[in-house]
């Protein structure tokens, strides 16, 4: 396959870091791809090149979740075909004006030929001579909007624990993968550093969740030492737990599942990711969606 890599520019970078995003397996509470979306306006970062989706998306795979399936998006005004997207894998630049300069990737999580498509992205970062790359994830979890969020982390060497494992453990996990994973395999082979961070998130918040978004990022762009001003998220996130808090008090339900899982992760209980809903998480989240029922938007 020729190469999928599309050079709009070149710009002139020092030392980059790259930061990833992916709509996909890896983006509950759109964590991943919402912190990219985030820092793109933020800093106005610039588009200088992307991935061709040919040969990478299956647009007939039957499934009723939108994160596996997916169709070119159409707009049809008066009988013609105004707009026909498809899914974008983009690159954006922010020269930062230290020592370190910011590319990020916003991209689709592909379908086909994982291998081709990792590689687009390793072949930018020789080219730009980065740093690092680190991928950003999301996964639903039993875990709380009341407590600090926790991480876990895939890394592609052993020499980067030291920097990551202080708020983002290593995972222990064997099974079907990410794409990350298979990212920092090869960037592994290649003898690239990178770091997949993911953040463990609540089942009951399925939209754009604030909160999480900004403590994933204060850790990532702690480790690239970036001046990067995320005041304006960290009080949206604030808010978001206001709002939360304010309709979990309307049912009493509600409110005792949810102090029966804060117990559990005061007492590190919930040390391990675990997306399979316990009973009393399946409790709770009867009552949520009870509370949707009745009108009640939660987020």
């Amino acid at each position: 396959m020729d190469s999928c890599l599309v050079m709009k520019n070149q710009p002139e970078l020092l030392s980059p870091y790259i930061v990833v995003g992916f709509r996909g397996w890896l983006n509950a509470g759109e964590v991943s791809t919402g912190s990219i979306d985030y820092l793109c306006r933020k800093l106005s970062a610039r588009k200088f090149a992307h991935i061709e989706s040919r040969d990478f998306y299956i647009y007939q795979i039957p499934s009723s979740s939108p994160e596996q399936s997916l169709r070119p998006h159409a707009r049809i005004e008066a009988g013609l075909i105004t707009r026909l997207e498809v899914p974008t894998n983009e690159f954006f630049f922010w020269k930062s004006g230290a020592s370190h300069d910011l590319i990020l990737f916003s991209g689709v999580e592909p379908n086909l030929q994982w291998p081709e498509y990792a590689q687009a992205i390793l072949d930018l970062a020789r080219r730009f001579q980065a740093t690092r790359i680190y991928a950003l994830g999301g996964v639903f979890d039993q875990v709380t909007h009341t407590r600090e969020t926790r991480f876990f982390s895939v890394v592609s060497h052993p020499r980067l624990a030291d920097e990551i494992k202080t708020f983002a453990p290593f995972l222990n996990y064997e099974g079907p993968c990410s794409f990350t994973t298979m990212l920092m395999s090869l960037a592994d082979k290649q003898g690239i550093e990178a770091a997949g961070i993911t953040a463990r998130t609540p089942f009951y918040i399925q939209d754009f969740n604030s909160k999480t978004c900004y403590d994933l990022l204060k850790k990532v762009l702690a480790l690239t030492r970036l001046n990067i001003d995320l005041s304006d998220l960290k009080q949206a996130g604030e808010g978001l737990v206001e709002l939360m808090d304010r309709n979990f008090s309307q049912s009493q339900t509600a409110m005792e599942q949810l102090k029966k899982l804060e117990s559990l992760f005061d007492a590190a209980l919930l040390e391990e990711p675990n997306q399979i809903p316990s009973k009393d998480y399946s409790k709770l989240m009867e009552e949520i969606f009870r509370m949707k029922k009745e009108g009640r938007k939660l987020h």
